[in-house]
């Protein structure tokens, strides 16, 4: 068994967002013994910007025949973003092509052009085609309803296995690629939290953990591109996403639920985790006193409950499984 996830754009070796999932996803099948290639269009590193019109550029006959020379079991689009290759490849191999959404991006606001929205939502329609639709949770399903759900993963073997960073205490995390717009926007939102709480006359650190950041100072730290955002996370004494916007299951909730760590959160954050104890806040002034409520004891909830759940529903080897689940019931 080979399978090909077919992508738009990667940046391995680098990890992060849905190439995290891909990477994931593909080692746990090697663990079971399948042969995975991850076959992007283009590469470029986490915190560059990405090429133009790629989604134009890899309906090229070159690119198609890339992947059609790798002799392929199954073929996953990773996104609707590669459909087109993905689709006239395995038709040209004989063989399933999966669609894997990792939200479904034409019905939310993830930062893309009214133009851009009206492409991916012409790529959606034409993704109906695939054998099998994966979607991340009951959310999308609600929109597609014939979709099956994978569920989001995050590595939880680093986050049995990482040792916590030192950071400056009390210490307010946040994770995420900061070149995308909505977690720029929530990352420019957690430097007016930290502004807020210091003219309460109260101290706390807030660390920005991921690539492209915006220019920040003390109390607020930012550390570029990481190898694994675990160990930043675990350091953490209150883990933070006021995002306004987004799609999909957010994998830096999931993350803060794998680490035990109090959970500060916006609704469009957690939407679509099925079960997580967590501080509700929406604004940046509800954020500031929930964290203030945290740091003064103030909250009687138990965040540590979010582990199991995370490990037995979130882990690579349960999506892994539903993949391979799935290629059993394919003529």
């Amino acid at each position: 068994m080979k399978i090909a996830f077919v992508m738009m754009e990667s940046i391995y070796p680098q990890r992060g967002g849905i190439h995290e999932q891909v990477y994931l996803i593909s080692r746990e099948l090697r663990k079971k013994g399948i042969d995975v290639d991850i076959v992007p269009y283009s590469k470029r590193k986490a915190d560059e910007k990405g090429k133009r019109l790629l989604w134009l550029r890899e309906i090229s006959p070159t690119f198609i025949k890339r992947i059609v020379d790798g002799k392929y079991d199954v073929i996953i689009s990773e996104t609707a973003w590669p459909v087109i290759p993905s689709l006239v490849s395995s038709r040209m191999l004989r063989v399933p092509c999966f669609i894997h959404l990792h939200s479904v991006e034409s019905r939310q606001d993830t930062g893309l052009s009214s133009f851009g929205k009206r492409i991916v939502s012409i790529l959606e329609r034409i993704g109906e085609i695939c054998d099998v639709t994966f979607v991340p949770s009951e959310t999308e399903r609600t929109i597609l309803k014939k979709a099956k759900i994978l569920p989001n993963v995050i590595d939880v073997e680093a986050f049995s296995n990482a040792k916590p960073v030192e950071l400056k205490k009390p210490a307010v995390v946040f994770v995420g690629g900061m070149s995308y717009p909505p977690n720029k926007e929530a990352a420019l939102s957690v430097i007016k939290i930290s502004k807020i709480i210091r003219a309460k006359g109260k101290d706390a650190n807030f660390y920005l953990v991921g690539p492209s950041p915006p220019s920040v100072e003390p109390p607020v730290h930012a550390t570029g591109y990481v190898e694994s955002t675990a160990p930043y996370i675990k350091a953490a004494d209150i883990c933070i996403a006021p995002l306004k916007r987004g799609g999909g299951v957010k994998l830096k909730t999931l993350e803060y639920m794998a680490s035990g760590k109090p959970i500060i959160a916006s609704k469009i954050a957690v939407e679509g985790i099925e079960k997580i104890n967590y501080v509700n806040a929406e604004s940046e002034e509800e954020f500031a006193t929930r964290i203030l409520d945290i740091l003064e004891n103030k909250i009687d909830l138990d965040f540590h409950e979010n582990i199991k759940f995370v490990n037995t529903n979130h882990s690579p080897d349960s999506a892994a499984s539903k993949i391979i689940e799935n290629l059993k019931f394919l003529p």
